[in-house]
């Protein structure tokens, strides 16, 4: 019948130069049925971890406050073009008209030419609702004009005059601030096309001069190189917000899913109780069990998110129909088109983000003797998660860059960084097979490094290990 082998210092083997210190060291290689379980030892083992980390009423909480925040942020495209759609709130303007006649136009001519200046199509809040409700006053009501503006009963109070050469001259008066006036572009506009065509008119220009004067310069734009996104600003908004929001919940919960492993490991050596583990499996069964359980427990989460988030996406296409009919917004469509397949890929990158982090933070964890010594033991790779983090809101400013290709492709970064480049649409299909590759490549590097570390770590006490000696332990068989 196969057993088990105890190898200690006093007997032959490299593992002798593991301490400078003399500390003893025990490394066990499990042998017999345990070796002749593998698969059911994994399966019992990862049962134990998924059970232990579901049923925890921390995880049921923050799950559930979770799943509420996804729902209704779902909702929040609706909400916006509901409350919109109920606002009636104009500018008020009163036109005061001391110039007399203006590029040769009456009152009533002027009258008309400054409401479609001001309410023409791109200046609407919505449908039928003028952006501003315009008036016209004489120079006698100025004063009450004033005092009307100082109380807040109007917003602006535009004022035109001749001056000594004739042109025509503007005072616009606002109850807005320097900081906060939003209308001075529209006015300001308003104010050059009106000087232009009365000095046009004051020259003598016939109307069809005056139209080749301000016809639009013939440009033709040449793009040399091509451009993979053709979507409206509102849509690529959406899709960063979408890829930030994602990226966020990315590093979140690898830093705290990696972290509970290396902290299993840590707890469970603190307390012995690994050396009554490893009587009934391998290191190797231990390590892959702890990680896939509490991966999947993760996983169950961030499923559940998404399948809440795709549910609620896909009812604001039916829901907005029945409020504004076919007025209705196309963001939420391009949400619903759209987020389906991002969120497929959100959680495809975060299961072998945490593999790869997780296997790493699972070898380090071996190697302390105490749980307070875990966050000393893990800040390599937390520095690199968390520098992935912080390259994401550099990389959503220049998507295209050489730069973030290039770092979407080393595995480390890659869950965050790909996640910019889908949102942006500069992203090919080969180049997400290719990084999912490189990342299961990597996975399975750092899991045999791990795992050797491992073996060896968990019944080592009392001893610090250096960079060298864990190269060493990563050699011996």
């Amino acid at each position: 019948m196969p057993k088990q082998t105890v190898v200690t210092p006093e007997t032959e083997t490299p593992a002798q130069d593991l301490s400078e210190q003399g500390h003893t060291s025990v490394a066990v290689s499990s042998g017999g049925t345990a070796t002749l379980h593998t698969w059911r030892n994994i399966r019992l083992i990862i049962g134990r971890e998924y059970k232990n980390q579901v049923t925890q009423r921390s995880f049921i909480i923050t799950s559930v406050i979770l799943l509420v925040i996804v729902f209704l942020a779902a909702f929040i495209p609706t909400m916006v073009q509901f409350f919109s759609s109920r606002s009636t709130v104009q500018t008020s303007i009163v036109v005061v008209n001391d110039a007399g006649s203006v590029a040769g136009l009456n009152d009533t001519a002027l009258a008309a030419y400054i409401g479609t200046a001001l309410n023409g199509t791109t200046g609407t809040q919505t449908a039928g609702t003028p952006a501003f409700a315009l008036t016209y006053s004489t120079a006698h009501a100025l004063p009450d004009l004033h005092n009307q503006l100082k109380n807040g009963k109007l917003d602006i109070l535009l004022v035109l005059a001749r001056a000594t050469n004739q042109d025509v001259r503007f005072t616009y008066d606002t109850s807005a601030s320097a900081t906060n006036d939003t209308n001075l572009p529209t006015i300001q506009g308003l104010t050059q096309l009106l000087t232009f065509l009365d000095t046009a008119h004051r020259l003598g220009l016939t109307s069809q001069e005056t139209q080749r004067l301000s016809a639009a310069p013939d440009v033709t734009v040449v793009y040399t190189q091509q451009s993979q996104n053709t979507r409206p600003d509102s849509e690529l908004a959406a899709g960063y917000l979408l890829a930030i929001a994602g990226c966020i919940l990315i590093f979140i919960s690898i830093t705290l899913y990696a972290g509970r492993v290396a902290v299993g490991v840590a707890e469970e050596k603190s307390s012995r109780v690994m050396e009554l583990l490893l009587n009934a499996a391998t290191p190797l069964q231990l390590m892959v069990g702890k990680i896939v359980g509490i991966g999947a427990a993760g996983l169950t989460q961030m499923a559940c998110l998404v399948a809440v988030g795709i549910g609620g996406l896909l009812l604001q296409s039916p829901l907005q129909a029945a409020l504004f009919g076919t007025s209705a917004g196309g963001l939420s469509q391009y949400l619903t088109s759209v987020s389906v397949p991002f969120y497929l890929l959100f959680l495809a990158y975060f299961l072998l983000g945490f593999f790869l982090y997780a296997t790493i933070y699972a070898g380090l964890g071996s190697m302390v003797k105490r749980q307070d010594e875990v966050q000393s033991a893990i800040v390599l790779p937390q520095m690199l998660l968390t520098s992935g983090y912080v390259l994401i809101f550099l990389a959503v400013q220049s998507p295209d860059a050489t730069w973030v290709k290039v770092l979407s492709f080393i595995p480390f970064w890659t869950p965050t960084l790909m996640l910019v480049r889908l949102a942006a649409g500069t992203v090919y299909w080969w180049d997400i097979a290719l990084s999912i590759v490189l990342m299961l490549v990597t996975i399975c590097a750092c899991a045999w490094f791990s795992v050797r570390i491992y073996r060896f770590g968990v019944l080592m006490y009392g001893q610090k290990l250096g960079f060298g000696q864990l190269l060493k332990l990563a050699r011996m068989n």
